[in-house]
């Protein structure tokens, strides 16, 4: 079937929207969150043929770290390239790849062509979206993934059985790798389960509960094999602060309590401040949303459900991924932001402007008025994202911040003068791997020194850097630790402003040290 000659110009116009607004946003650096490199780091290890494996730690060895989906989607380009740039590109098209999935899934329901693209576009100008789009992390991915799933989900055909139709299984194999790509994919999982119970489909809901299980097997049993221990996800539900071991852990009530907490958080202030149009918030615990906030967190929601009702009994399997995601970052989560509601984020958007269109569609017929309402109205609101996405490139084309500067330069000297396979313990090991090329390892969350120095020892460390990147743990663990045990560190390289060294570590000292001390 021919393409309509307009649907060919929108998606023309939708590719050049992206392409304006990516690379106008682009950042050409590493980004300093430090999990982007892990994700490098794990796909050139897949690349290299050793396996899903942490080839930075201390003794290269088979991790389970995060999710193998991203890191696998990252390798075939790995094989050609070790830039980082070209992984950053892939991410941007794989956004471009989610806004046009979005596109297609609009047409299908059989919206106005023009609110498809309006819709789509919205996808593409989230500074958030964007933000992510421009670094090596699973976000984009996982939307890209999720909007396959979905439109592969709309192409089922009724009047087949579904295990003879060959977009159920793209539908699953979508579901499976989304959860494989993040965690919180399994959101997707069970809202697809949603939509097949909520349109009386069991045997489809059966069949996806079994492919789902059977395809998360080999994963497990991998795991399992190696000895590897739970998601990190999982241990985090009941800790009081994952950065702060003495803290402890939560018991049921403050489990139940944080989960509120958090959801609070990301109704009132992360929803409005992540779609259209974009409010400013400030997400202190110690300034809760006010009065106007929540009026416009819950006008936002209703608008956001009122479009995905637009879409038949698609909306089950919207508004439950939205949902539960919702639920999910609330479980998992301490308060983030609206970081980890990245992935959704064009949905969300997507729902927003159908729900605008479709409010004032009906109001007009309420009113008896004889006026068409042009989608193309609705795209004034895509204006005021521009703001956010000038200061997005403004942010993006700054410098490292002069701490970070120093510490990628310790790194090119550990390149420079020491072996690969020295071992070397410092706060953000995953950015110093990319520039030092060697091993690297963090230090023990303990505010007992003999801890910090026995850590040393077990891994092999035989040099420090005591840097100045603003983390809180370096001055309540690193730093304490080294003051107590000056004897046993020796300035190997000082970079100034900020003051950041590289320490020379005696490991036969420091063994001395600890038998005289320990009884």
């Amino acid at each position: 079937m021919k393409m309509p000659k307009n649907r060919a110009i929108y998606i023309g116009v939708l590719a050049l929207v992206w392409a304006f607004a990516y690379f106008y946003i682009f950042n050409a650096k590493i980004d300093i969150n430090g999990d982007n490199c892990r994700y490098y780091t794990f796909a050139t290890a897949l690349a290299s043929g050793e396996g899903y494996s942490d080839i930075s730690a201390p003794t290269a060895h088979p991790t389970n770290a995060f999710p193998p989906g991203y890191p696998l989607l990252m390798t075939p380009l790995r094989f050609f390239t070790d830039s980082i740039i070209a992984q950053k590109v892939l991410n941007g098209l794989f956004l471009l790849g989610g806004a046009l999935l979005l596109f297609f899934f609009m047409v299908k329901r059989k919206l106005p062509d023009s609110l498809a693209l309006v819709a789509a576009c919205a996808a593409v100008l989230s500074d958030r979206v964007l933000h992510f789009s421009t670094m090596m992390m699973s976000e984009m991915s996982c939307f890209c993934v999720s909007a396959a799933a979905i439109y592969l989900l709309s192409l089922m055909k009724d009047e087949k059985p579904f295990y003879k139709d060959w977009a159920f299984y793209g539908m699953l194999v979508m579901v499976l790798l989304c959860y494989h790509i993040r965690t919180q994919g399994v959101a997707l999982f069970a809202a697809v389960i949603l939509f097949f119970l909520c349109t009386g489909k069991w045997k489809e809901a059966l069949g996806t509960i079994a492919g789902f299980v059977i395809g998360c097997l080999p994963w497990s049993l991998r795991n399992r094999a190696l000895g590897l221990g739970q998601s990190r996800y999982f241990e985090s539900i009941s800790q009081v602060n994952p950065w702060r071991p003495e803290d402890g852990s939560l018991d049921l009530g403050g489990i139940i309590e944080r989960f509120f907490d958090t959801l609070s958080m990301l109704v009132s202030k992360a929803l409005p401040n992540s779609v259209i149009p974009y409010f400013q918030v400030n997400y202190a615990p110690e300034a809760p949303a006010g009065f106007l906030l929540w009026l416009a967190a819950i006008i936002l929601v209703a608008l956001i459900v009122w479009g995905f009702w637009a879409f038949g009994k698609y909306r089950w399997v919207l508004l439950g991924y939205t949902v539960f995601t919702f639920g999910l970052i609330s479980i998992f989560s301490t308060p983030s932001e609206n970081r980890y509601l990245t992935a959704i984020i064009p949905f969300m958007n997507m729902g927003l402007l159908v729900g605008l269109y479709e409010v004032v569609v009906w109001a007009l017929r309420r009113m008896g008025a004889k006026l068409n309402f042009s989608p193309w109205i609705l795209a004034l609101l895509l204006f005021t994202s521009m703001g956010n996405i000038k200061a997005l490139h403004a942010m993006n084309k700054m410098p490292f911040p002069p701490a970070y500067q120093n510490y990628f330069k310790i790194g090119a000297v550990l390149k420079e003068h020491v072996s690969p396979e020295t071992v070397v313990a410092s706060r953000k090991g995953e950015l110093l791997y990319i520039f030092s090329g060697t091993r690297v390892t963090g230090y023990a969350f303990s505010q007992d020194d003999r801890a910090v120095i026995q850590k040393m020892l077990d891994e092999g460390v035989e040099y420090v850097i005591l840097d100045q990147l603003g983390y809180s743990s370096t001055y309540r663990y690193l730093y304490p630790a080294i003051q107590k045990n000056d004897d046993l560190f020796f300035v190997a390289s000082h970079i100034p402003n900020p003051d950041t060294y590289l320490l020379k570590f005696d490991r036969e000292a420091a063994r001395k040290k600890l038998s005289q001390t320990n009884p």
